[in-house]
């Protein structure tokens, strides 16, 4: 079981609490209730199963008991059977049955019953058959020369002895003095025809049957195929009026269930009820019995009742009910008691809880409990001790508080007065008055601060503004002078650039005269060697290497004449692309010139007492940064 407020919704408990009324789970009691109705009926439940598991367990060694009961009374017939074949065919050996003297055989009859034959032997006879009618040879108690057919003997006629060594087994039958018996039948040794007849009562097999000893009331009968009750173990029994032998059975299909068995030498029927077996509900073991000898089996049929069969069963099953049912009862009695207790202490706690609430702190929270239940009140009682604490502490903090509170006020209202006459001075250096200054009084360290931080700041900017005003001139002034001093070298730039290419035109025109009068030079020089082939006693060889050699002079002017124009068109470039540079300056120069007039303009605006003088001059002997005098301060 678990509280509806414990860590973790998940799980098989968050799916519980989605399914459970929130009525049930409100209430303690309710929920310890409805978890000890489940315990109980799990707990019934495991007992009665365990208990149903136990009876079914002891049941099915029952009926195993019982259907080895079956069995060994099924074979304790097959015995008696077998015993009494074997008896039947020694005694059919005896040569003495071939005589024809019928007295004289018949003593050895009852000398041989008396003597040798099992003692549940009622009447041994020797029968004669052939091609007229069958009679008695030999007898203990018929004449001889009486005829078989018409009797209970007449069976023996209707079987075939075929073999020497064959006997023959009649179903059960009762002689004229009322004795049930079993008759076995062997063909005599050395004869065709002669027939010893054993006559075996069966009440001694029917004394040897268990079925009476197993259960009281129960008793075992064997039967053959056609219902017949062939043995009945109440007839044993002479205080029991309820001998069967030679009446019909009344469940045919208990016979036909145990003469059609098989692989298993027995089974049971638990529960039967036939008025014409038994008169309340009982249950039966069957087996089959094998007859060699016989038209048909037998079966044996062990009844017992079903309340005396299984009493055993039954009481344990009522124990097993009354012990489940007392654990459920000692269980719902303890965890009744128990909840009862847990819950009439939580719903105390939970009133003092409420009182609490409330804001009664004076609740007396005790229990004599040393449990979980009695902790939970000392835990209670400790936090109402910790909440009086805290109120106390809260109470004491709200007095202070307000004292505090008060303070904070008195401080707001002077900051505020303090905050608005700082406002007016900010405003005022806003409109450009930087010479308004706060004044420290000496209440607020941090409004004292704030004021001379702001003093220093404005001392510091009316000294930059004197000095931006001082450097703005400069600027303006130096402006104008760069652009002049520009223009006057732009000028004579382009003076240079006009001489410049005058010479370069004057050096093209000289290049081609001279290479004219070079051509001229060379077209003369090859006349007069064409007249000098043509011509041989004339001799030029100095005045063709003069000319030739005034020809190469003359080349060379002209190539110096145009190395001449090459380098006067460079210098003409290079005066025509600084000149271009100098207007650049001078627009520029212009440019600064109009700016240091508009910043002036609007550093005229702010209001201070004196002009500084600008000290962050740059170049050679500047005093400014980088100078010589970087680190003298400056004049004001």
């Amino acid at each position: 079981m678990s509280s509806d407020d414990g860590d973790g919704g998940g799980g098989a408990m968050g799916a519980v609490r989605t399914v459970v009324p929130d009525f049930v789970r409100k209430r303690f009691a309710l929920k310890f209730l409805i978890v000890l109705l489940v315990m109980g009926l799990a707990i019934g439940a495991v007992g009665l199963v365990g208990t149903q598991q136990f009876v079914d367990h002891t049941r099915d060694q029952v009926e195993s008991e019982y259907r080895g009961l079956a069995t060994q009374e099924s074979n304790l017939v097959e015995q008696w059977l077998e015993s009494n074949r074997l008896s039947t065919r020694l005694a059919s050996g005896d040569p003495a049955y071939r005589g024809s003297d019928g007295a004289a055989m018949s003593q050895t009859l009852r000398s041989r019953q008396s003597s040798q034959m099992p003692s549940d032997v009622s009447a041994m006879h020797l029968i004669q058959g052939g091609t007229g009618a069958t009679t008695f040879v030999a007898s203990q108690n018929v004449a001889p020369g009486s005829e078989v057919d018409g009797t209970v003997r007449d069976w023996v006629t209707e079987r075939s002895f075929t073999e020497t060594n064959q006997v023959q087994v009649s179903s059960v039958y009762q002689t004229p003095n009322g004795v049930p018996v079993v008759g076995f039948a062997s063909l005599v040794n050395g004869t065709t025809e002669r027939v010893l007849l054993v006559e075996v009562s069966t009440s001694d097999i029917a004394g040897n049957l268990q079925g009476t000893d197993r259960a009281e009331g129960g008793f075992t009968a064997v039967v053959n195929g056609s219902g017949a009750v062939l043995i009945d173990e109440r007839a044993s029994d002479p205080d029991m009026d309820a001998d069967a032998t030679l009446t019909t059975y009344g469940d045919q299909n208990t016979i036909d269930a145990a003469l059609s068995l098989s692989e298993n030498p027995s089974d049971v029927a638990p529960s039967q009820t036939n008025d014409q077996v038994m008169s309340e509900e009982y249950a039966v073991g069957y087996g089959p019995v094998l007859v060699p000898g016989n038209t048909e089996d037998w079966a044996v049929l062990v009844h017992a009742p079903t309340d005396v069969l299984f009493g055993d069963v039954q009481q344990v099953q009522q124990l097993g009910l009354f012990a489940t049912a007392g654990a459920v009862l000692v269980m719902l009695v303890i965890g009744a008691a128990l909840g009862y207790n847990t819950s009439s202490s939580i719903d105390r706690l939970k009133g003092k809880a409420q009182e609490m609430e409330e804001g009664n702190l004076d609740v007396d929270i005790e229990s004599g409990r040393i449990d979980s239940i009695g902790q939970l009140y000392g835990g209670f009682a400790s936090m109402r001790d910790s909440l009086r604490e805290q109120i106390d502490e809260a109470e004491r903090a709200r007095k202070e508080a307000e004292v505090s509170r008060a303070e904070a006020m008195e401080l707001s209202n002077y900051l505020q007065d303090r905050a608005e006459e700082y406002s007016e001075i900010m405003q005022a250096c806003a409109r450009g008055d930087l010479t308004q200054r706060m004044e420290p009084e000496g209440e607020n360290e941090a409004m004292d601060q704030i004021a001379e931080d702001f003093n220093e700041m404005l001392t510091e900017l009316e000294m930059t503004t004197g000095q931006l005003k001082t450097f703005a001139s400069e600027v303006e002034e130096s402006g104008e002078s760069v652009q002049q001093s520009a223009e006057t070298v732009r000028d004579a730039s382009e003076q240079v650039a006009d001489s410049i290419q005058r010479i370069s035109d004057d050096a093209y025109d000289q290049k081609e005269r001279l290479q004219n009068i070079s051509e001229e030079m060379d077209g003369v020089a090859a006349q007069l060697e064409d007249f000098a082939a043509d011509n041989p006693n004339v001799d030029f060889g100095d005045s063709l290497d003069s000319i030739r050699e005034v020809a190469g002079m003359i080349e060379q002017a002209a190539d110096l004449a145009e190395d001449t124009m090459s380098e006067s068109e460079n210098v003409a470039g290079a005066a025509e692309e600084q000149a271009a540079e100098l207007n650049e300056v001078s627009s520029r120069a212009e440019e600064l010139t109009r700016y240091a007039q508009y910043l002036g303009d609007g550093l005229g605006n702010f209001e201070t007492e004196e002009e500084h003088e600008f000290v962050f001059q740059t170049g050679a002997g500047s005093p400014g940064p980088g100078g010589p005098d970087a680190d003298e301060p400056a004049e004001e």
